[in-house]
């Protein structure tokens, strides 16, 4: 991912050295930091929203946990949206190989067999199941069951989802952000 930081600090002494280059239109107020992986950088992927690569991100400065990569929709980070000292705009790095977990919630016919179809699914779509739970149905004929998915980006998310609809019995499927693990910012 890259991380890009406004620097505040650097205009006064840039607009002092500058003063002999204003005719240099492509100055630039921003700076580009890489950060490949976690390895010696304190950064950390969100548990509340999971981002992946493709999604849009934001990167939220923590004292305890270093930058938390967060989703630019999660509602775990609204009340912190307008303050601008706490965040970082991120991209992600285009070289990006890890898988990346993704909670998924599907509604579906509360049928012998489905766990295995679902579980299939996943499995033939090069993804795999970190985490899976089934919501009590009370007899209804519908359930919802809970996924936590290992993806490496949007393009392969996408992929399995439409995947999983091909299965009949699949009703609905959603992407979940913000109730499965709450994380402090």
């Amino acid at each position: 991912m890259v991380a890009h930081q406004l620097l505040a600090n650097h205009t006064e002494d840039a607009d002092h050295q500058d003063q002999h280059h204003e005719k240099n239109k492509n100055h630039k107020p921003l700076d580009t930091i890489t950060i490949r992986g976690t390895e010696g950088m304190a950064v950390q992927f969100a548990q509340c929203c999971r981002p992946i690569p493709g999604d849009p991100i934001l990167g939220f400065i923590n004292k305890d946990k270093g930058l938390v990569i967060h989703t630019h929709d999660c509602p775990a980070i609204r009340k912190f949206k307008l303050d601008p000292d706490k965040w970082l705009d991120v991209d992600w790095d285009a070289d990006n190989k890890k898988l990346f977990k993704v909670n998924l919630r599907i509604a579906v016919a509360n049928q012998r067999g489905m766990l295995a179809k679902i579980a299939t699914t996943i499995a033939n779509a090069n993804s795999n199941i970190d985490n899976v739970s089934a919501e009590d149905s009370d007899g209804s004929q519908y359930t919802n069951v809970n996924f936590t998915v290992q993806v490496h980006n949007r393009v392969h998310l996408a992929e399995l989802i439409r995947n999983l609809r091909k299965i009949p019995e699949v009703v609905r499927i959603n992407r979940v952000k913000g109730t499965y693990i709450e994380q402090k910012i």
